[in-house]
């Protein structure tokens, strides 16, 4: 499931007008994209494990972010520098929810609404998963095309709490760009005084299970640093006691 995604083209992307022909809806775009996926069709006698790599290029830094998940709400995040836990997040799905603070070196119960606002940002799943209970807004823009007539079908994203982000979509309906802004129709927002530009390239998919696809490898410009994410999966026998201890 190779694609190429060349980033020096996709930060040139040019807008085109929608065709005058029947097109696809947001929400379906969406829909079809995370059926792709399939993350509710993994096994439900095991426990899905994922170790991703992060680093920079140039960087001499490498976080490691370990997450595993076990249907139906079973979550547990850990990312290491090093020795040291940075941050942990951990639910039974249950009645126990959970942040690791590394400054006081334990963890913390915390009530489900706060844990699911930091969860967001290490769902396997994505943040378009279950996209209507999160109250996001889709809006479709239309074919946006990069250098070598490659086009993508763009849909806006809004929500609470959220920056406006365009959504770009492959003709085969997997992810390929996000580019997040807080106006409209730019790429840029200022940070402390300065602008920045937001993006995430989907690089590669891998089969999860018999049924399933996940991101393999990424990359994201964000406040100026490039990252680089390199994800390996397995499936494993279920371990309940690691969604409870600590």
């Amino acid at each position: 499931m190779k694609r190429t995604a060349i980033i020096t083209l996709l930060l040139a992307l040019l807008p085109l007008a929608a065709v005058a022909q029947k097109i696809d809806t947001a929400a379906a775009i969406v829909d079809r994209y995370l059926e792709l996926l399939g993350a509710d069709r993994l096994p439900q006698d095991s426990m899905l494990t994922l170790v991703t790599t992060i680093t920079s290029p140039g960087s001499q830094d490498t976080f490691i972010m370990k997450r595993w998940y076990m249907a139906p709400h079973m979550m547990r995040v850990e990312v290491w520098h090093g020795k040291k836990l940075q941050t942990g997040l951990c639910t039974n799905g249950k009645n126990r929810f959970r942040v690791y603070r590394p400054k006081l070196g334990y963890w913390e119960e915390k009530y489900d609404y706060a844990f699911y606002e930091d969860m967001d940002n290490y769902d396997f799943r994505g943040p378009l998963y279950n996209w209507r209970a999160k109250g996001l807004t889709l809006r479709y823009k239309g074919i946006t095309l990069a250098k070598g007539d490659h086009e993508l079908q763009t849909v806006i994203v809004e929500g609470p709490r959220i920056f406006t982000r365009h959504y770009m979509f492959e003709p085969t309906g997997l992810l390929s760009v996000i580019i997040e802004t807080d106006e409209l129709d730019t790429t840029e927002y200022k940070y402390n005084g300065e602008p920045h530009t937001q993006w995430k390239i989907e690089h590669e998919y891998m089969q999860v299970g018999p049924n399933s696809i996940l991101p393999k490898e990424e990359s994201f410009l964000r406040d100026g640093v490039l990252t680089i994410m390199r994800t390996e999966a397995k499936l494993e026998r279920k371990q309940t006691l690691l969604f409870n201890k600590d």
